[in-house]
């Protein structure tokens, strides 16, 4: 029988989570298993003979973390590029009208993540849409409803993308390889070409997984059932679009604040068009570095290059930007730091079409 072990984290609640919701997080926000029993076998993952779980320990652990409002869901995190229109967007309101500003823009479903930052544009926010007419048309709603113009920066080149959370309070359980669901996801994916998936039903389940698998023990055969298709075909279209990059990871998302995440730096820089790419090749492998991407420069916005270093001390924040503009030579870079101080929203992304209006 396994002993759950309550271990204080800085969280935003004060609340204690047991070692095996931080096994839980460290080990399945990527690799959710694909099979007909997923909890039984993270179960698996996670037993040593001295310590054993059920798959029912598992699921409640999970539904722990989830009223404890540290995940966001448990599903796929899309390739924007791929999976329809995004972009990165900013509004610089007045303080005073910041909160209302960011509940209008939160209304809309195709906002999926709206961050109060410390800067003149004090409201970051992104939006995806099914395509880029309907992406613009959500834009001009959001513009006329605020009252405000939009910065809009969409995503130019990828450098690195990893938005993963680990909790290193003990080496217990950290960092499983799990080179044979791999293995497995590749043979999934080889199958769901010939086990083809209608397009309708293609559709139906990209809308059904993208707010999270639904929260029962066998989620996969929910959602067969809701697309008229079989439990394998869920799990080989699931494994393909892995395979093809719609999807980047498959998992457990994290609301990162919740751990104590709290001390997020933006950093955005004007790097010269025939530095940017050594530069960011730079930056992307830097271990302090969450995000790191290209977008263009706008008329009052000279930074062409961002990105996210997310921990939860401002002052160690600061000190690791100092640390990468000296070790990297970056000093001679004009760029700036814009700090989370609040998240109005953190959902994932919707792709499905709309007529771009808000809800109510």
């Amino acid at each position: 029988m396994a002993i759950h072990q309550s271990v204080p984290l800085d969280l935003k609640s004060n609340s204690l989570i047991s070692q095996l919701q931080q096994d839980i997080i460290n080990n399945f926000q990527r690799g959710l298993p694909l099979c007909e029993k997923p909890y039984q076998v993270m179960a698996e993952k996670l037993s040593t003979p001295k310590c054993t779980f059920s798959e029912t320990q598992i699921f409640d652990a999970i539904q722990g973390l989830d009223e404890l409002n540290i995940i966001s869901r448990i599903g796929p995190v899309f390739d924007h590029k791929k999976a329809g229109a995004s972009t990165l967007a900013a509004i610089a309101a007045p303080p005073e009208e910041l909160d209302n500003v960011a509940s209008i823009v939160n209304q809309f479903e195709q906002v999926n993540h709206n961050y109060g930052r410390e800067h003149d544009y004090n409201l970051w926010f992104v939006v995806t849409a099914s395509d880029l007419v309907a992406l613009n048309e959500t834009i001009s709603r959001i513009e006329a409803l605020t009252g405000y113009s939009v910065l809009v920066l969409p995503m130019e080149a990828s450098y690195h993308i990893d938005l993963a959370f680990s909790i290193n309070i003990t080496e217990q359980h950290s960092a499983l390889v799990n080179s044979n669901h791999l293995t497995s996801e590749q043979n999934l994916a080889e199958k769901a070409k010939l086990n083809k998936l209608t397009e309708t039903q293609k559709s139906q389940l990209r809308n059904g997984i993208e707010k999270g698998l639904p929260k029962v023990l066998a989620p996969y055969a929910q959602l067969a059932e809701q697309i008229s298709a079989s439990e394998q075909q869920v799990h080989q279209q699931i494994a393909l679009w892995l395979q093809e990059g719609l999807i980047r990871r498959f998992g457990l998302v994290i609301k990162h604040r919740s751990l104590g995440f709290d001390a997020n730096a933006m950093v955005v820089w004007d790097v010269p068009a025939e530095e940017l790419d050594n530069i960011a090749n730079r930056l992307a492998k830097c271990p302090e570095v969450s995000l790191c991407y290209q977008r263009p420069r706008r008329e009052g916005w000279p930074y062409n290059l961002f990105c996210m270093i997310h921990g939860r001390d401002r002052d160690v924040v600061l000190k690791q930007i100092k640390q990468l503009r000296e070790s990297l030579t970056l000093t001679h870079i004009e760029h700036d730091v814009l700090f989370s101080f609040k998240a109005y929203k953190q959902n994932g992304a919707k792709y499905g079409r709309s007529k771009g209006r808000a809800h109510g």
